[in-house]
């Protein structure tokens, strides 16, 4: 078998699932909020957006629903979700959320690595990205 029948091959064998999930908790607010991985075209769509990571994080969120205008209208007293985000939560939580959004969509240290470097260099690199990445957070 040639390397181009391999490759594809292996590309045939990559299961397509479901899109991955998280939860994360606003410590402050005692919220726990589910976030999903979105489609790649409603992703760059978002990009450059007015308030772009309030909506990033509205189409990330699977529970709960920041959507119900009994919720937003009723309660908040907002005219839409964004609006009623703004009020709820401070822009260092929403910035740390829209890192856990990050992560799902494949933008986390790690999760594309070269294989042009050696073992030694690939696990200095991983640790660097730990670190850096518990720096954020």
């Amino acid at each position: 078998m040639n390397k181009t029948k391999s490759v594809v091959r292996s590309l045939l064998d990559i299961p397509v699932g479901e899109p991955e999930t998280a939860v994360a908790r606003v410590t402050r607010l005692g919220l726990d909020i589910e976030l999903k991985e979105i489609p790649y075209n409603k992703l760059t769509a978002l990009r450059g957006t007015e308030d772009a990571n309030l909506n990033y994080l509205l189409a990330s969120t699977v529970e709960p629903n920041f959507r119900d205008a009994h919720w937003y209208r009723e309660h908040m007293g907002c005219p839409t979700p964004v609006d009623a985000l703004k009020k709820l939560l401070r822009p260092g939580e929403v910035r740390a959320l829209v890192r856990r959004c990050d992560a799902l969509n494949g933008y986390a240290p790690g999760a594309v690595i070269s294989l042009e470097t050696g073992e030694d260099d690939l696990q200095a690199a991983a640790v660097g990205a730990a670190l850096e990445d518990l720096e954020k957070n």
